[in-house]
């Protein structure tokens, strides 16, 4: 149902800002009286709004009112095959941008309407013709590349910007947003988590921000999610959400330091392996490398490929956990996590480390000089394990004298009076 839910709200905003397209395309043609007609079906759009923003419709009127709005974009459909490539004056265009200007207030002055018209309870919908919708969604970002007419979002703080969460809008306030789930007392809350990073996505000179966001309902999940909001010239806009977990320990955020991407974002994260339960506490390192489109708003994941291609230069401690591979001391002894994955360490950019164990999580303070590091401060928590490496390992970090990157991309530790290294990937 939240499909249908979605894809009508697409609908009905698709059909409002058809107009526009269905308006640019007839007055391709040589005929200005299609600026005249334009300008009547928005006045009568925004009537039919204003009644309907004061009106307490029963579940018949407002899907009287719904089949109304989206008989429009039916009318539209039909009309666009026969009204294309033809060329505007400038007088249109100018017609035309203000005449884009106006659906856009009107559209935003009556988007609570229309979002209440949704939400009526009871209305069973059809799957509107998706082949259409796509259609019309190009035709306009056709329109708007050729005349160079970006999209009024009227949102000016991502955190009040709308995110598209598995399926369904959500339009934060002030970073939060929340609703009773269809069939229960319960209320799923969506908000601002943070790790956020200004980047430019789209390349178009202006910093987009980059943050998590968490959704959960009375339950004990906590689902996280990536998202993005484009700072447009007229407002932020928000992307899909790529979903990371539930109940993970977020680490970092960051751009991408491999020479080969451009505006990839990294996150780390502490997850759990396969045959633990989602109640236990997180200390897997995991990464994830996206690329946003920012046509689509959707993020797609970037395979990694360090061996053979990274330049070391690029490399940095806080840019990804890192996983324990060994540690071989100069008399031949060599030291290897008995438990795959158990030992990772994450850097942050303020000088601080965590690292989990397979007992205990480690945290503290580190120091950088050129390539000299020093670990310091070191706390743990006091649990105790038997058959734990815990030990060795901290033993370990508390004789590194240094650190380089290969060419492999793994991060190597060297030991006080070239006693050892240590090698994390």
């Amino acid at each position: 149902m939240g499909t249908v839910k979605y894809m009508r709200t697409i609908t009905i905003i698709i059909g409002v800002l058809g107009l526009v397209a269905f308006s640019i395309l007839l007055i391709r043609g040589s005929s200005i009286d299609y600026v005249a007609t334009v300008d009547d079906e928005v006045a009568k759009l925004e009537l039919d709004l204003a009644a309907l923003d004061k009106a307490s419709l029963s579940k018949a009127e407002a899907a009287s009112a719904r089949n109304k709005i989206t008989s429009r974009l039916d009318t539209i459909n039909a009309s666009l095959a026969a009204s294309k490539a033809r060329e505007l004056s400038p007088a249109q265009e100018q017609m035309l941008n203000d005449g884009l200007t106006d659906l856009q207030q009107v559209l935003l002055e009556y988007q609570s309407t229309l979002t209440a018209l949704e939400e009526t309870d009871g209305q069973e919908f059809s799957e509107p013709d998706s082949t259409t919708i796509e259609a019309i969604a190009q035709t306009i970002v056709d329109i708007q590349n050729y005349l160079d007419i970006p999209i009024h979002t009227g949102v000016f703080s991502h955190l009040d910007a709308t995110y598209d969460i598995e399926g369904v809008l959500v339009t934060l306030v002030d970073g939060r947003a929340e609703e009773v789930v269809a069939g229960s007392a319960a209320n799923k809350i969506t908000q601002y988590f943070g790790n956020e990073i200004d980047v430019d996505l789209n390349n178009d000179e202006r910093l987009d921000r980059v943050f998590l966001l968490t959704q959960s309902t009375s339950g004990t999940s906590t689902f996280f999610y990536i998202v993005a909001a484009l700072n447009t010239e007229t407002g932020w806009l928000g992307s899909e959400g790529f979903f990371l977990g539930d109940r993970i320990a977020p680490q970092t955020t960051q751009v991408s330091q491999n020479s080969s991407h451009q505006n990839v974002i990294v996150v780390n994260y502490l997850d759990r392996t396969a045959d633990e339960e989602v109640s236990d506490q997180p200390s897997v390192g995991s990464s994830v490398w996206l690329k946003l489109d920012p046509q689509t708003l959707a993020w797609g994941e970037v395979e990694q490929y360090f061996a053979g291609e990274t330049d070391p230069s690029r490399i940095t401690l806080s840019m990804k956990p890192w996983e324990w591979i060994e540690t071989t001391y100069s008399d031949g002894t060599e030291l290897v996590p008995e438990k795959p994955e158990s030992f990772i360490i994450t850097f942050t950019d303020e000088g601080t480390f965590s690292v989990a164990t397979d007992c205990n999580a480690v945290g503290g303070r580190y120091e950088v000089n050129e390539k000299q590091i020093t670990f310091r401060d070191l706390m743990a928590t006091e649990m105790f394990c038997t058959d734990s490496q815990e030990l060795e390992f901290t033993q370990m970090l508390s004789e590194v004298q240094s650190y380089l990157f290969t060419e492999k991309g793994e991060l190597v530790f060297e030991l006080q009076s070239d006693t050892g290294s240590s090698v994390f990937k």
